[in-house]
């Protein structure tokens, strides 16, 4: 298969499934902490995702000199079978649920497998989906990062489908077949390396690089809080178990429809001050929240700050392929590290604080000011017209 119809359709399908594939872990919570099935602690169950942030910031980092050296199918090949050979895996735990002592070790090699196959996987996309689209190169991000949110939110979905938790298999199961079918499509595909995926012989990361790095740390902080203790903060706030999910869910859904949006729109309108004034969008709702905590607002508001958010990342990271085109895998491989980083660190820092919420929106709110400032910065002498 050669034509470019297909080549869109499966790279597109494979960012939604790399989505369904990377959360299904974390999915699978109420199975791995039940004293029936795994039984696994809360503290055990917190640190499984340790080796998985690592793995996807060093294939992150990894991925762009891989792709220059064995082009994108190769890597994606790899990353792909990572994740297939992970869920597999996971699938075939059910036949050894009494021997307890193995159980944490291999699930902790499992994770890895997946955020390794993820961060190679994803780092390849991204550019892959610019190449098909040469004169909407930050729309094709938009859009990939929007199905990879949307497959990320299906997993939990599946869950909730099943039912009955001792049903747990089943969504490892599903998952290992349909990215099989995928990846066995994927095969079929005829991809070159090209000029696009190289890398320069010589070559310094450009300064203006470590500015969209330090953004997106940023960014991945705020992303962080709000998807590993979004809930908690909003318990704090006055609501109840579930509005405090519906408002965790609505904030997904307001970045996923925020990227399709951008995706589609920014190809004949100029939405470049939009992206560049959202961060303070998001920090006006903050402030809102710390001023007036309001529990019958609060929900809304989740989706509005979720919505102005969107785009900053996915964003990033197709403004820099526009501006650094030798460097398209390095960005992308660079700014997804850089999330996972801004992910990582506060998930770790944030759970002495989670009950401080008002320290938290305070915090929250410098950083939002804070992008805003960076992404001025670098619109100077910039291409951004044209990524937006």
């Amino acid at each position: 298969m050669n034509s470019k119809v297909a080549r869109i359709i499966i790279v597109f399908l494979l960012a939604f499934l790399t989505g369904v594939n990377f959360v299904v872990f974390p999915a699978l919570g109420t199975a791995f902490t039940d004293s029936s099935l795994f039984r696994l602690s809360s503290s055990q169950f917190g640190n499984l995702f340790i080796p998985q942030v690592i793995c996807i910031i060093i294939s992150c980092l990894g991925a762009p000199f891989l792709v220059n050296k064995w082009g994108p199918k190769m890597v994606l090949t790899i990353g792909l079978l990572l994740m297939i050979v992970s869920t597999g895996a996971l699938w075939g735990l059910q036949f050894f649920m009494n021997d307890t002592a193995l159980l944490f070790p291999v699930l902790m090699i499992l994770v890895a497998f997946t955020g390794s196959g993820f961060g190679l996987s994803i780092t390849t996309l991204n550019p892959l989906a610019a190449s098909l689209f040469e004169n909407n190169k930050s729309s094709a991000i938009l859009i990939l990062q929007f199905l990879v949110g949307l497959g990320t939110s299906t997993a939990p979905l599946m869950m909730n489908v099943i039912g009955n938790v001792k049903n747990w298999m089943y969504v490892p199961g599903c998952i290992f077949v349909i990215v099989s079918v995928a990846f066995a499509a994927f095969l079929l595909l005829k991809l070159e390396k090209g000029t696009f995926f190289g890398l320069p012989g010589h070559f310094k990361i450009p300064s203006k690089l470590w500015l969209f790095f330090i953004t997106i740390v940023l960014y991945g902080c705020i992303e962080g809080t709000f998807g590993s203790f979004g809930a908690v903060i909003l318990k704090n706030q006055g609501l109840d178990n579930n509005k405090a999910s519906l408002g965790l869910s609505l904030f997904w859904a307001g970045i996923a429809l925020n990227r399709l949006l951008f995706g589609i729109f920014s190809k004949n309108n100029d939405l470049s001050y939009l992206f560049l004034f959202s961060p303070l969008m998001v920090a006006g709702l903050l402030l809102l929240l710390l001023l007036y905590p309001n529990v019958s607002i609060i929900v809304v508001m989740m989706f509005l700050i979720g919505f102005f958010m969107g785009s900053i990342f996915p964003g990033s990271i197709g403004w820099g392929t526009v501006e650094f085109p030798s460097l398209s895998v390095l960005v992308s491989g660079f700014l997804m590290a850089a999330n996972q980083i801004g992910t990582g660190i506060i998930t770790n820092v944030l759970g002495h604080f989670s009950t401080q919420t008002n320290m938290i929106f305070r915090f929250l709110i410098v950083c939002m000011v804070l992008i805003c400032l960076l992404l001025f910065c670098l619109k100077k002498n910039s291409k951004i017209k044209e990524a937006f």
